[in-house]
């Protein structure tokens, strides 16, 4: 692991436990030297979905930072005490306004986040879905758009992730002929 992933963009200037600001930063936690407590950095989940129609991959263009103007696919942040299956499930109904008919995992990436400055670590979990073809997408949460794109005309640097890059170009390689 990289040490400096985590300098600067930990989000902490004193102890969550203690209020000391007497902290040493390790390569994924910080210690505090004052009452001893260590708090670990672990990743976050987070889902996306691939979804086709006609030879076309849906996507979503972002409303918000980080990111925000650059296409993604339609995904989020898994909640505590969801399964990926049940976050992918939520994050779809509230960013195309339709929970697909069945998912199928695809790939998982490590990626970085930055939100307010601070730095999180994700595992992004790819996910393949279906909708039925008489569903009526919209726009929601942290889609300002949505776009249905040809497979041959989809441009890596229009992506807001490199875990998305990777992911929609390894579905790429399998999914043109």
């Amino acid at each position: 692991m990289r040490k400096d992933l985590f300098q600067g963009k930990t989000g902490f200037n004193m102890c969550p436990k203690c209020s000391s600001k007497d902290l040493e930063t390790k390569e994924n936690s910080i210690i505090c030297l004052s009452c001893g407590f260590q708090f670990y950095f672990n990743a976050a989940a987070a889902t996306s979905c691939i979804i086709l129609r006609d030879n076309q991959i849906l996507l979503i263009e972002r409303k918000k930072d980080p990111g925000k103007g650059l296409l993604d696919l339609p995904g989020g942040f898994v909640d505590y005490y969801e399964s990926l299956e049940q976050g992918m499930t939520r994050e779809l109904k509230e960013e195309i306004g339709v929970v697909p008919n069945s998912l199928k995992y695809f790939a998982s990436r490590p990626n970085t986040y930055i939100y307010r400055e601070v730095l999180y670590h994700t595992v992004d979990c790819f996910f393949v879905g279906e909708l039925s073809e008489s569903c009526e997408l919209v726009a929601g949460d942290d889609a300002a758009k949505l776009l249905w794109a040809k497979l041959s005309d989809i441009n890596m640097d229009e992506f807001a992730f490199e875990s998305v890059k990777s992911v929609v170009s390894e579905f790429l390689k399998k999914h043109t002929y």
